[in-house]
């Protein structure tokens, strides 16, 4: 249901999806509009109600407590019986962590979940975490994220253990010192882990410049990082959409920044794959989201990431 209104909109964008009989939708009877239910039903989709949604202010006691028929918690038990391969939800970030670990657990290698973003730089893609599930987060569990964004990296590009991702600390400077005492224990952590290629510290503004394969945070400075790429984003497409005239390479660059098109990130280390979608998004921006997913359960990105994190 994803909130106020989500809902429909979330259930008009499944309507675009390229194989309807694919989606198991969960939702509140009450709040949904009866045609698409029909139309997607129609197409093979599944439909299953539950007795209410979350508004998206419950704390976490209430969450694991109350929530037994909501739509979110449906879907992760269906997820945690196999009845489904992912879960794809524009709840708030609080509630798809509470009974994502709940209901899913956590990946025994993992003490936390983390929010998992690939981005794509000049030389190919690289993973961004936590953006925004753990606000702090220790040295120790820094260095857990580093080895998770490792297995994932190696699990999207099919990447041979031979080859280990470089893997870079967010941080206001380069040099040995600057930032948190957190900031750089962490450096020390994974600079003496051996299964990490660490590469120091990296600012933000060389995030793009193809430095690094994984980039580590925590979530408060990683939350505020993704949105201010995707609002620089948006700005641009805008400016851009004021041009008299526009060539095809500068068509090529509106769709290649087109914030709709990267919806949804990645709950990393969890016992199963869940894609947090923006409570925000437009109907083509949770399409996205649920693709994301589909691509996720194609690659088997859960086992490779599972077996990579064992080893």
């Amino acid at each position: 249901m994803g909130g106020a209104g989500a809902g429909n909109q979330n259930l008009r964008a499944c309507l675009s999806y390229p194989a309807p009989k694919e989606l198991v939708l969960v939702g509140e009877k009450g709040g949904l509009e009866p045609a698409p239910v029909r139309e997607l039903r129609a197409r093979g989709a599944k439909v299953l109600f539950c007795s209410r949604s979350l508004t998206g202010m419950e704390p976490p006691r209430t969450l694991l407590k109350h929530s037994t028929n909501t739509s979110l918690s449906v879907a992760m038990n269906l997820l945690t019986a196999g009845r489904v391969s992912a879960v794809v939800s524009s709840a708030d970030t609080k509630a798809i962590m509470v009974l994502g670990r709940y209901c899913i657990g956590t990946m025994a290698a993992i003490r936390r979940p983390a929010i998992a973003k690939a981005f794509q730089g000049p030389n190919g893609q690289f993973y961004m975490l936590d953006l925004g599930a753990n606000v702090r987060c220790s040295p120790e569990l820094l260095q857990q994220f580093a080895r998770l964004g490792c297995a994932l990296q190696r699990a999207h590009q099919s990447q041979s253990k031979d080859i280990a991702p470089r893997v870079a600390l967010l941080n206001i400077g380069t040099e040995v010192g600057k930032g948190t005492s957190d900031v750089n224990a962490a450096a020390r952590l994974i600079e003496n882990d051996h299964a990490l290629h660490s590469v120091g510290f990296i600012e933000p503004s060389e995030m793009f410049a193809g430095q690094a394969d994984v980039v580590v945070c925590d979530g408060y400075a990683g939350n505020l990082v993704l949105k201010t790429i995707e609002s620089m984003a948006t700005y641009l497409r805008a400016q851009l959409a004021q041009l008299s005239s526009v060539d095809s390479e500068l068509q090529n660059l509106t769709t290649r920044i087109d914030p709709d098109r990267y919806n949804g990130a990645l709950l990393a280390g969890l016992n199963g794959i869940v894609v947090k979608s923006h409570g925000s998004a437009s109907e083509r921006g949770f399409l996205h989201a649920v693709l994301q997913a589909r691509d996720y359960v194609n690659w088997d990105m859960q086992r490779m990431c599972e077996k990579s994190l064992s080893s």
